[in-house]
């Protein structure tokens, strides 16, 4: 199904069992996987506990846990993700970040990984840390370089960063397409994207791939929407487009702080199904480190906990 064929009024009309019928794997509903980051306090962690046990049920396809800019949080990306994996049994990809790390202290993180049996890895360029002046140490210009490294040092399931929208620093959209096939034919399988409010751009994006011969899964990023003022705001910053039919519906909810909960369970839900009709593979959930939502968001797309 082409994206361009696909009107937002008639995703809104169809049938939840229609959209779903394109569906694979976990007993007929999309594949799941749950994103957090490392709590920093034993009150976060506890919270963060509760909230895997809530999902760990539902998350067909595992978890990851992100690196904070410059590698900064690579020892509680690294327990995180160790607890995580053996609280649940479910496999759990971390995040690892070359910007700010030397060649030695991103591969020694790797490593660590690996020993602890971490198999999978995401690897990113990454952010410069806010708080560093001055030159960074040399490391990897590169996530393509990470990639390549990883590759020939274990045997990883390597995942990389997509952008349906583009990179902020990159020149064009085919421009950061060609930066994805390098990544990919640097040793990485499988591409997630940075979240996206506007699935139609995530339909182009795949078809754009297409075009270049990348054929790896490429699994959109879901956020969910009950902090809408926070996200809308990052949205904006980072060139994320916000649909009219989002920005109208949270209108209401400012106008009625009541209805609040309910327009955002409404619009994640619709934001899954249109990614869904136009093609996700799996989708990512951005939990933020809470359950209520992105569990009540696994149940409406046809997960049980049993």
């Amino acid at each position: 199904m082409r994206a361009e064929t696909i009107p937002a009024a008639a995703l809104v009309e169809q049938p939840t069992d229609a959209l779903l019928r394109r569906l694979v794997e976990s007993r007929g509903a999309v594949p799941l996987s749950f994103e957090f980051f490392p709590p920093r306090s034993e009150a976060r962690r506890d919270a963060l506990r509760e909230t895997v046990d809530r999902l760990a049920p539902v998350a067909s396809e595992g978890f990851s846990v992100t690196m904070g800019a410059g590698g900064t949080t690579r020892t509680g990306t690294h327990d995180t993700a160790v607890e995580v994996a053996r609280r649940t049994g479910r496999p759990v990809m971390a995040h690892l970040t070359a910007l700010g790390l030397s060649r030695e202290e991103a591969l020694e993180a790797a490593d660590r990984l690996w020993r602890s049996g971490v198999r999978r890895v995401l690897a990113l360029r990454g952010d410069r840390p806010r708080a560093v002046q001055g030159p960074l140490p040399p490391g990897f210009a590169h996530a393509t370089d990470l990639v390549a490294a990883l590759r020939a040092r274990h045997d990883w399931t390597i995942a990389v960063a997509a952008y349906p929208e583009k990179h902020p620093e990159a020149g064009s959209l085919d421009e950061d397409i060609g930066h994805l096939k390098e990544k990919l034919d640097a040793g990485a399988s499988v591409a997630f994207c940075q979240f996206v409010l506007d699935p139609a751009a995530y339909g182009r994006f795949l078809e754009a791939c297409a075009r270049r011969g990348i054929e790896a899964p490429i699994v959109p990023g879901l956020m969910p929407l009950d902090g809408w003022t926070r996200l809308r705001g990052f949205a904006r910053a980072n060139g994320t487009t916000v649909p009219d039919w989002l920005e109208r519906l949270f209108r209401q909810g400012e106008e009625t702080p009541e209805l609040m909960p309910a327009l955002a369970a409404t619009a994640t839900l619709e934001q899954a199904r249109r990614l869904i009709a136009y093609g996700a593979p799996a989708l990512h959930v951005y939990s933020m480190n809470r359950w209520p939502l992105p569990l009540a968001l696994a149940r409406l797309l046809g997960h049980s906990e049993s």
